[in-house]
Order: C-alpha cells, then structure tokens, then sequence
C-alpha cells in the first residue's frame, strides 16, 4: 500500500501543477487523485501507517503486538489526513466547505501529532516518528491551503 500512497500522493502534485499552470481540466486530475488518496486514508489508513499487507488486513496475527494507542493513532491520523486531502482538494476547485474541512483536518491532524510525540517519548517505535513526520507535513501543507484560501476569499 505504500506503493499506492506515493502513486496517488506524485499523481496529486502533478495536478496541483496543473492547476498552477492552468491547464484545462487540471481540477479532473487533482480531484481524482486527492479522492483516492482521502479515501485510502479514510479506509485504511490504520493498516497503511501500522505496515499491514492488504491481504493480510483480515488476519488476526497481522495485529500481534501493536498495541492499542498505536491503532488509536493510526485511525485518527487517518481521519485527520482524509479530511485534510478532501480540504486540498476543495481549495483547488475553490469550492465552498473548504475552511470546515481544512480546520477540523488541521485540528484533529495537530492533535493526533501530540499524540504521537508524547507516546514517542515513551515507547521510542518508528511507528510514531513516521506519523509525526506525516502530520507536520500535511499540517504545514494545510496551512498554507488554509491561508491562501481565506486570503482568496477576502480578496473577491
């Protein structure tokens, strides 16, 4: 599935380019692939972020020794960066919602890299470096959507 998250995540960037340039159709290609992503995090972002094989998400050995705080964060981050992407999107197509979902994505994402960070501190598991890492990215990237998105909307 990771190989999946970094498909979806360059097919993104590509239609963020897109739109920066744009081009025709480019809101198409942002928000086929931002869903896809939203959706993959929404679904299976516990799976994803715990390193469980798809085929293997049904299993009850899969979830041997990840305890119950790691399965708490990975299905937070999961909502938080759902809602985040689908706010990314919305921004791009200058849609209404946007703020709402930017807001509650920034909200719950910042609260789940807290999380991470103090759990991190206890437990010291790459499971919540790599989380922590995730989250300030996509905070930092929700931030700036936030931004230009209510200096757009000041501006019109």
């Amino acid at each position: 599935m990771k190989k999946l998250e970094v498909i979806l995540i360059a097919g993104a960037l590509v239609g963020l380019l897109l739109a920066l340039l744009n081009v025709p159709y480019h809101s198409v290609v942002v928000s086929l692939f931002l869903v896809a992503l939203g959706t993959l995090y929404l679904y299976l972002g516990f799976a994803l972020f715990n390193d469980i094989p798809f085929s293997k998400i049904f299993k009850s050995e899969s979830y041997r020794g990840i305890g119950p705080w790691r399965i708490a964060i990975a299905i937070g981050t999961g909502l938080g960066l759902s809602q985040l992407t689908v706010g990314f999107m919305l921004a791009v197509g200058n849609y209404p919602m946007t703020r709402s979902f930017l807001s509650f994505g920034l909200v719950l994402t910042a609260l789940m890299l807290l999380l991470a960070l103090i759990r991190n501190r206890k437990e010291k598991h790459q499971f919540y470096r790599n989380i922590a890492l995730r989250c300030a990215i996509f905070i930092i990237i929700g931030t700036v959507f936030l931004l230009v998105h209510v200096q757009q909307g000041q501006a019109t």
